[in-house]
């Protein structure tokens, strides 16, 4: 068994936590989204609709980076970088647009932005091969 380091842990458990609560934040404005046709409000449920989806997207990729920091993968970095990145951009539109709370936005924004801090900490980026 491979000895696995403490900000591989770390990062493996937020990054499956944050790719959890992401997917449930998605299906969520999915459902939303629906209501919103059948209520006949076109613009916000088609917004909805679309940050639903980019928040399924960071979801799946919170989860396959999770993956790819477990196994101390170099490309983990790198992709970390970027789907952390996205995760504060879709946050930040749902909340510019409206249709997320800023409670779900601060806790969808904040975890992402001290991921990242951590992400370029000398022994984080020695672990992961950076």
């Amino acid at each position: 068994m491979q000895d696995r380091q403490l900000p591989v842990v770390v990062l493996t458990l937020i990054a499956v936590g944050l790719g959890a609560a992401t997917l449930v934040a998605g299906l969520a404005m999915l459902g939303v989204s629906q209501l919103g046709f059948l209520l006949n409000d076109g613009r916000n449920s088609t917004l909805a609709g679309l940050l639903g989806v980019a928040q399924l997207v960071v979801g799946v990729s919170c989860l396959v980076l999770a993956f790819g920091f477990w196994l101390q993968r170099s490309w983990s970095w790198g992709l970390g970088v970027a789907v952390f990145s996205l995760s504060i951009l879709v946050s930040l539109l749902g909340m510019i647009s409206g249709v997320s709370s800023l409670g779900s936005v601060l806790f969808l924004a904040a975890v992402p932005v001290l991921v990242l801090w951590y992400l370029f900490q000398p022994r984080t980026r020695a672990v992961l091969g950076r």
